[in-house]
């Protein structure tokens, strides 16, 4: 509609977060590096304008429409936190301009991109501060809909601050380290448990990490001892984690296997990863499936927030608008949060204040060069670090102060 109507304009929306999950007291910004990687790359194939053409809805349009689309490419502007930012609901991750007819086919994709990295990222970072120092490893992949989520969630679980992932695409391409225990299959596969860790630790000795055998934990403990004395690590999957967990450290100390590190696993999620460290149980690190993998992603929006009618450029503003009106800059300070115009950013952060919106992509060509992980890591558990105690715990979390400075208020009317 906007191509064949003329409005050719530059437009300008934010993607935000409208809600945090429940019980949230922060986010932390991630899938930023892949959305402006697929921005970037957005083409349309002949196949795709071919069937374009077939659908009904576009029956009306012209041909100036199909040929225009041939030759699409990224015209505009990004700027954007970058990734591993604490951020929160209501200020901008990304501002994005370009003339409206592109401006509005990005929608869908970062939303998809930024919402689920960022809702993994966060659950991973409040794993962690769970687990007070014990590694939070991601054994989520198999539970996400298929290759391509499972990557981007190891990578986000990554930068969150999972210490390691069962995703050897990812751990390969992102130099993740790579984490697992013995498969089941390898049990049928040999005929008994005995046989099967005979063979690990014959070709593989680096990897004899190994799933609790069922029946009474002294008896499994010994077979243990009996086939791989020099164990690595034992899974203990058990909804009691606590006092499983003592009762199987009793059992490996009395059989000589001190060495021998326990990694706890059953349903946790980063309260009952608490409830665990609080009580002391003897869990060396915990292996974290659908709490990081199925994590509920931040509620995001993708809205418009000024329109170049014309000449000059026009806030937009209503029900369908984005939050704020105009282009914004996002500044932190020690105590809070402002939102305010883009133009007045540079005064009002004088002092302590720091500019959160950095350019990525200018007409069209990027300027903000990939971060290694291990710096965006870092980022992140810097960041979380910095903030009161209040607003990190993960239960029952304070609001962090997020405000509009009185000309953004005025523009918008409140």
């Amino acid at each position: 509609m906007y191509h064949a109507d003329g409005l050719w304009g530059e437009a300008t929306f934010d993607l935000y977060v409208k809600d945090a999950p429940a019980g949230y007291g922060y986010l932390v910004a991630a899938g930023i590096e892949p959305a402006i990687e697929a921005l970037l790359g957005t083409r349309f194939s002949p196949q795709t304008i071919a069937w374009l053409r077939t659908q009904p809805h576009f029956a009306s349009i012209g041909a100036r429409f199909f040929e225009d689309l041939a030759e699409l490419r990224f015209e505009g502007d990004v700027l954007a936190v970058p990734e591993g930012t604490v951020v929160f609901p209501g200020e901008p991750l990304l501002r994005l301009s370009a003339p409206l007819p592109q401006a509005g086919l990005y929608e869908a994709g970062l939303i998809q991109l930024v919402s689920q990295a960022t809702g993994i990222a966060t659950q991973a970072s409040r794993l962690v501060s769970a687990s007070r120092g014990r590694p939070i490893l991601d054994f989520g992949s198999r539970r996400t809909a298929g290759p391509v989520a499972a990557w981007h969630a190891a990578r986000a679980a990554w930068i969150g601050g999972a210490s390691g992932t069962t995703n050897s695409g990812a751990a390969a391409s992102l130099g993740i380290p790579v984490v697992g225990v013995m498969s089941d299959s390898m049990v049928t596969a040999y005929g008994s448990s005995e046989a099967a860790w005979a063979a690990l630790r014959q070709h593989a000795p680096a990897a004899l990490e190994l799933n609790l055998p069922t029946g009474p934990v002294a008896e499994a403990v010994r077979r243990l001892r009996a086939a791989a004395p020099d164990l690595r690590t034992v899974r203990l999957d058990d909804s009691d984690l606590v006092g499983a967990a003592a009762g199987l450290r009793r059992a490996l100390d009395g059989q000589g296997m001190k060495a021998a590190r326990i990694l706890g696993s059953g349903g946790l999620d980063e309260l009952a990863v608490e409830q665990v460290v609080r009580a002391g149980a003897p869990v060396d690190e915990l292996g974290i499936g659908g709490a990081l993998s199925a994590s509920v992603p931040p509620a995001m929006s993708y809205r418009m927030a000024e329109l170049v009618r014309g000449i000059d450029p026009a806030p937009t503003s209503g029900r369908w608008a984005a939050l704020w009106p105009g282009r914004k800059q996002v500044l932190r300070f020690r105590d809070h949060d402002l939102i305010c115009e883009e133009r007045e950013a540079e005064v009002l952060a004088a002092g302590d204040g720091q500019i959160l919106l950095q350019p990525w992509v200018l007409g069209g060509e990027r300027v903000r060069a990939p971060e290694a992980l291990v710096d965006i890591r870092a980022r992140r558990a810097d960041q979380v670090a910095a903030l009161p105690a209040d607003v990190r715990r993960v239960a029952e979390p304070v609001t962090w102060p997020v405000v509009a400075s009185p000309r953004l208020r005025t523009m918008r009317g409140s």
